[in-house]
């Protein structure tokens, strides 16, 4: 890997409970893209991503700015509104084990972030990136104006050389309805040199069943896309590039505990490969790697010691 790799990641962190209702709760953060920075910068210490977002000034979004410096994400490109909060949301967990998600995110600091008076000039310090990574709900939670404003100076980052690379992560209640989000999507994929997408986000997004990988591939092709991932869940992943594709077959696992940031982790480590200038199929065999590692545990972002040897490989694999 080159020393100087500098990457940034855009989005939201919210405030997480979990738990029973009215009886002690967890406290914890998550966010998709927090998610991707954090198993980013395990996988290659030497990084330190930059992530992108704004919080309040108050000791929840303190507490988050610590714990990320402590995963050795690069935080000064944080912003903060003195007037405004995290998003929450709670996990709420029945008799029967089966859990439910509320949100409290209309009015979070991330929300106005490409408002913010500082978002231009911290978005034009990345100039000499080599790659920004943001989701669809990065974009899906801004409102129209920080929609637009956030395409709009992606758009100048990617005529300086910046590439960028996206994952869709439909979620059809941040939108209006799928038409509205297919609008926006598509205008960010036509600005993305890499897509690491999931099947059935795509096939929810376009209301289709049943679609071979092969065809979400090419569709964004047709948008520009240079590479192209469609993750298939326990199948692994398919990749796709200059007219040539392959599947990586994903890892068995037996016992699958929590599937949340399944995909987010399998793009931390597709991206960590990329920055070691391994081809697709590796970068989706490591992507595979470490979501299997991930779904057979508790939580989205798992403890150390169950990505440590991964960790380790992949040091091992960039000093080659």
């Amino acid at each position: 890997m080159r020393k100087n790799r500098k990457i940034a990641v855009i989005g939201e962190c919210m405030i997480e409970l979990s738990g029973r209702v009215f009886e002690a709760q967890a406290q914890n953060y998550g966010g998709d893209t927090l998610n991707t920075a954090v198993y980013l910068s395990r996988l290659l210490p030497s990084l330190n991503p930059y992530y992108i977002t704004a919080l309040g000034t108050d000791n929840y979004s303190r507490g988050m700015i610590y714990h990320w410096q402590h995963e050795g994400i690069n935080t000064s490109l944080v912003m903060t509104y003195p007037h405004k909060l995290p998003g929450m949301y709670a996990i709420e967990t029945d008799d029967f084990g089966e859990r439910s998600f509320h949100y409290w995110r209309n009015d979070s600091a991330a929300r106005y972030m490409c408002q913010h008076p500082d978002f231009v000039s911290k978005m034009t310090s990345l100039a000499d990136a080599d790659l920004i990574y943001l989701s669809g709900i990065s974009l899906a939670v801004l409102p129209k104006a920080g929609k637009t404003q956030l395409l709009k100076i992606l758009a100048e980052l990617k005529a300086q050389g910046v590439k960028i690379a996206v994952d869709s992560n439909y979620r059809p209640r941040l939108w209006s309805d799928a038409a509205e989000a297919r609008e926006w999507l598509d205008k960010l994929y036509q600005l993305s040199d890499i897509a690491l997408v999931t099947a059935d986000d795509e096939e929810l997004l376009l209301d289709r069943k049943n679609l071979h990988a092969g065809d979400i591939a090419q569709r964004l092709h047709d948008l520009g896309i240079k590479q192209v991932v469609v993750k298939l869940g326990a199948d692994g992943a398919m990749w796709s590039q200059n007219n040539q594709h392959g599947f990586v077959c994903g890892d068995s696992v037996e016992n699958v505990v929590d599937t949340t940031a399944a995909g987010d982790s399998f793009n931390a480590a597709y991206l960590a490969a990329w920055c070691a200038s391994m081809d697709m199929a590796e970068c989706c065999y490591w992507g595979n790697s470490l979501a299997a590692q991930v779904i057979q545990h508790k939580g989205a972002i798992v403890s150390n010691e169950h990505t440590s040897h991964l960790t380790d490989s992949m040091r091992t694999k960039n000093d080659e």
